[in-house]
């Protein structure tokens, strides 16, 4: 598994040609709330075939913590699928869900990082993966910014769709995060 992208740069592998999404287009829109306060935090899907939700890639820019939404209900094509990240946060990353999920492997991964907080300082440390379907773990190559070494951790295994999350060393940062299988 590799970083997410984006639903309509690749095909997606999945059951068949009626109920795996093509075509999809992706993109956010505005939210509003109260008067004068927007945000980044709706998502949208379109294809052109198959039957699909939408799934979320959400962050809570004040902390920093990232999760993922899924659309509530399923639509055929060329339906548009939406979903909503929590009041006031953003949708990073916008994905078609095959309807149904495969039965068997892992699918649909998305991975982000995330801030840890050491006393006032910040940095992007955290790595967490989100699968559709399967038994996996979030792997994070993470690098030394004093010495440049860089390392490999793994998290503890997960199944889908619970969000798979593990630290690199104190200080150090993720550069590149993953959902692999367990």
């Amino acid at each position: 598994m590799t970083a997410p992208v984006p639903a309509g740069a690749t095909a997606r592998a999945g059951l068949g040609a009626q109920a795996t999404p093509s075509g999809c287009t992706t993109w956010v829109e505005w939210v509003q709330e109260g008067s004068n306060s927007y945000y980044y935090g709706r998502g949208n899907v379109q294809c052109a075939g198959g039957r699909y939700r939408v799934k979320l890639q959400c962050r809570n820019l004040q902390t920093g913590v990232g999760y993922v939404v899924y659309g509530g209900y399923a639509v055929n094509a060329p339906g548009t699928a939406t979903a909503t990240c929590y009041s006031g946060n953003v949708a990073e990353g916008v994905y078609p869900v095959d309807d149904p999920l495969p039965t068997a492997g892992v699918t649909g991964c998305v991975s982000w990082t995330e801030w840890v907080h050491e006393g006032s300082n910040h940095y992007y440390g955290r790595g967490s993966a989100q699968c559709d379907t399967g038994t996996y773990r979030v792997q994070i190559q993470c690098r030394n910014v004093q010495t440049g070494q860089r390392y490999v951790v793994y998290g503890p295994a997960v199944t889908a769709p619970s969000t798979a999350t593990t630290t690199c060393y104190q200080g150090n940062v993720a550069d590149v995060v993953s959902g692999v299988p367990a």
